[in-house]
């Protein structure tokens, strides 16, 4: 959300922000007061919602909560789906000129076997048992029962959003696990990554060239779990975990939840996260590169900013040579 703020005011555009009154905005400190506004609020409160719109030509939805641990799933249904739907009637009721969703690749479920999925492959995302999944699947489908009354939507599913800027480690949660090696195994997947820069930019772009009614995958880096690891020893010096057979760390993350909760704690290594990265989950952007002008970051380079992200945050020490090394840039 904070990269899509950056992009607009970089655009010319004149933004406000919805936040709750604990919001992070560390990544907004240098823009809030002068060149973007603030309205407080929250998704799940229509009234909030429709203030904050009040005087605005367009809306980008990019709130929600995306992760796959078995906690709440109750509120993020709420938030994901239900925030989706209100968000987008005070849009209709505010008769903005464009809405633009954040959805996720997530919403297109993922295959057992390799493929490549566009904008029209079917969706499983009822089917596999991921609350995040059918979360992001139902908030397009609430947002779009609103555009069926008028409301010029387009939606946008960005794949796994790497980048600096992550104050909430959510998307780059796994990789800085990794790194720190809370990562007890890792299970074989194919992933999809994309540059939270890029992505944001789409986002931006959506508003003037995204067709309504359209929708738009924002991915671009479809590699093996093993490749991407071996791109994050290169970087840090940090060996990967070991890789085990799917059904073995399926149970592991079972145990895991089990201490987690015993403790009050997240598990580093969830069931429904094990499940996540077991399938396929390739994506082609080539929709979105040819009507948005979106580009795909080589994925080296947003490991590295990552990497560069959590070193300048003390979210992780420079624990090998590697890091040093990255940690004097």
């Amino acid at each position: 959300g904070s990269w899509v703020v950056r992009k607009l005011v970089e655009s010319g555009h004149s933004a406000r922000v919805l936040v709750r009154k604990s919001s992070k905005l560390d990544n907004l400190s240098d823009l809030l007061g002068d060149k973007v506004d603030t309205a407080y609020g929250d998704v799940l409160e229509a009234d909030s919602v429709r203030a904050g719109l009040a005087g605005c030509q367009a809306v980008i939805h990019t709130a929600g909560i995306p992760h796959f641990n078995p906690d709440n799933p109750e509120y993020m249904y709420r938030v994901n789906a239900t925030g989706s739907g209100i968000v987008m009637a005070a849009a209709l009721a505010a008769k903005v000129e464009r809405a633009v969703l954040t959805s996720s690749v997530a919403a297109m479920g993922g295959s057992a076997t390799e493929r490549v999925a566009t904008e029209d492959t079917p969706t499983n995302a009822d089917d596999i048992g991921l609350d995040y999944s059918r979360s992001k699947l139902h908030g397009e489908r609430e947002a779009l029962k609103v555009a069926e009354r008028g409301l010029p939507l387009t939606i946008l599913r960005p794949a796994v959003v790497l980048g600096p800027g992550d104050v909430l480690q959510s998307s780059t949660s796994t990789i800085l696990a990794f790194v720190r090696r809370k990562m007890p195994v890792y299970v074989e997947g194919r992933p999809s990554f994309g540059d939270v820069r890029e992505m944001a930019a789409a986002h931006v772009a959506a508003l003037d060239r995204g067709r309504p009614g359209q929708t738009y995958i924002l991915g671009g880096n479809n590699v093996t779990l093993t490749e991407l690891l071996a791109t994050i020893e290169e970087l840090t010096g940090v060996a990967p975990p070991p890789k085990v057979p799917y059904p073995l760390a399926y149970s592991v993350a079972g145990v895991l939840e089990l201490v987690a909760r015993l403790r009050k704690q997240h598990a580093s290594l969830s069931r429904q996260l094990a499940k996540a990265g077991h399938m396929c989950t390739w994506v082609s952007s080539d929709k979105a590169k040819a009507e948005l002008g979106y580009t795909i970051r080589p994925l080296r380079d947003s490991l590295r900013d990552t990497v560069l992200f959590f070193l300048q945050t003390g979210r992780l020490r420079p624990t090998t040579e590697k890091l040093r090394q990255l940690a004097a840039l």
